[in-house]
């Protein structure tokens, strides 16, 4: 009986020392960590390493929350997840606003949005009326410790019976139920793979089948082409287009797509050309013919003053003989009028949309300036670049590169801004219609949108 008790008193105070030593571990994750930057760490990873926000870092290390540069080897201090709490709030969503402004605004980051409201976890789509639970730092930290620590005391005051019974039975009944439990568990992870794999079945099956309506063509994809000047062919959108075919990243020359509902006829619009450019040639052809009658009437007009000069005064023939040089000139002068040709732009705005489209999945990295990764004002920059174009490397920049116009009056290759004319802060490529290709936000690519649910707040045509 003292070999028992003296055995007991020891389980003991070895379980309230492991208590002891757990809380102290807790306590000390608390505090503040450092980190010491290396090449190519930006402050969106360190947020996703340390499971923090971006504004909780640059606000205690006083980082520019416009430019979010940090230097290598430079020391950042990074605030621990629980040392705050905020209740969580609901927000209406307004029109300009987007998951990532949210979480900047709030504290918080894109994937816990998504939680909180039970969204997709590749859903970057609100709409304006929307009521989005919001949150900030979010403590779990004092539950945490809270909940092992009732742990640790209900496994203390369990080893302590379990020591002064000393029943052989007892630990057989606990090893019978942790067979038990460790075969459910088994049990209920098989279950939830197979709905995993059940879902993404028949979410693959959707996917792979294409919507084609009963009033539709057949179009070979010839070089050059992009999903835009398809659909700007045929009169459809390249929502419409990406609906009725499974797309890879990029179009193959020869490749086959269905067009649903055309609203034009290209090759209607093609003879409509040719028709109005025969008159224009028959114009021409007799305009240059009646220029070289005229020349042929000079002629004989100098011809029949030479022959007269022998009976008629000198001053006479040479007023005829000027005429008649006068009338060649302008004869001259009207054909060179007529052979000038306007001077191409410097740049083809469909060539600078299919460009742009190629890039269509490269991901967004914040600063990012190459195919290798972009943010919204790198892309396009890097575009235009392509056509000779300096617009500027950040949105402030871009903003005015050109003649400001309304969203209503934008033609296709201009670009769209989000914010205040001086302050925007989003930027990205009109398509035409409601579309636009940008790079968007943190954890996604390049890519065509619909501004149906984010209205721009102006347009620039780049000069």
């Amino acid at each position: 009986m003292k070999d028992l008790n003296n055995t007991t008193k020891k389980i003991l105070f070895g379980t309230v020392g492991a208590a002891g030593l757990f809380l102290a571990s807790s306590a000390s994750v608390n505090a503040d960590t450092t980190h010491h930057v290396v090449k190519n760490d930006t402050v969106w990873d360190l947020s996703q390493k340390y499971g923090v926000s971006i504004q909780s870092i640059e606000q205690l290390n006083k980082i520019n929350t416009d430019t979010h540069l940090i230097r290598e080897g430079q020391t950042l201090t990074i605030p621990t997840t629980g040392k705050t709490a905020t209740k969580t709030s609901q927000v209406t969503v307004k029109a300009g606003d987007t998951l990532w402004a949210l979480a900047q605004k709030y504290g918080t980051t894109v994937e816990k949005l998504r939680q909180l409201n039970g969204l997709a976890s590749d859903a970057y789509l609100i709409h304006v009326g929307d009521v989005i639970k919001v949150d900030g730092q979010v403590t779990t930290t004092t539950t945490t410790n809270a909940q092992a620590t009732s742990t640790v005391s209900s496994e203390a005051s369990q080893t302590s019976q379990a020591a002064s019974t000393a029943s052989s039975e007892a630990n057989q009944t606990g090893q019978a139920a942790a067979t038990a439990s460790s075969e459910a568990s088994q049990t209920s992870q098989a279950t939830s793979t197979a709905s995993s794999e059940a879902s993404q079945a028949a979410s693959t099956s959707q996917a792979a089948t294409p919507y084609v309506a009963a009033n539709h063509v057949t179009y070979t994809v010839q070089a050059g082409d992009s999903l835009y000047t398809i659909a700007q062919k045929y009169g459809v959108t390249v929502d419409s287009l990406r609906q009725a075919n499974t797309l890879g990243a990029t179009l193959q020359v020869g490749q086959s797509l269905t067009v649903n509902d055309p609203t034009k006829n290209p090759q209607a619009s093609v003879a409509a050309s040719q028709a109005e450019q025969t008159p224009a040639q028959t114009t021409t052809t007799s305009q240059t013919t009646q220029a070289t009658q005229t020349t042929q009437a000079a002629t004989t007009t100098n011809q029949v003053a030479q022959t007269t000069s022998q009976t008629t005064s000198q001053p006479a023939a040479q007023t005829q003989t000027s005429q008649a040089s006068q009338t060649t000139q302008t004869s001259q002068q009207t054909q060179a009028s007529q052979a000038q040709v306007a001077t191409p732009s410097s740049y083809s705005v469909s060539a600078l949309l299919s460009y742009a489209q190629t890039f269509t999945g490269v991901p967004y990295v914040l600063g990012g300036t190459t195919p290798a990764g972009f943010d919204c004002s790198g892309f396009t920059q890097y575009v235009f670049n392509h056509f000779g174009k300096n617009i500027g490397r950040t949105t402030y920049q871009q903003q005015y590169a050109g003649t400001k116009l309304a969203v209503s009056s934008a033609q296709p290759g201009d670009l769209l801004f989000w914010g205040a004319y001086g302050s925007a802060y989003h930027v990205g490529i009109y398509l035409g219609g409601s579309s636009y290709i940008a790079a968007p936000e943190p954890g996604e690519s390049v890519s065509v949108k619909s501004f149906t649910y984010y209205q721009p707040s102006f347009a620039v045509h780049v000069n």
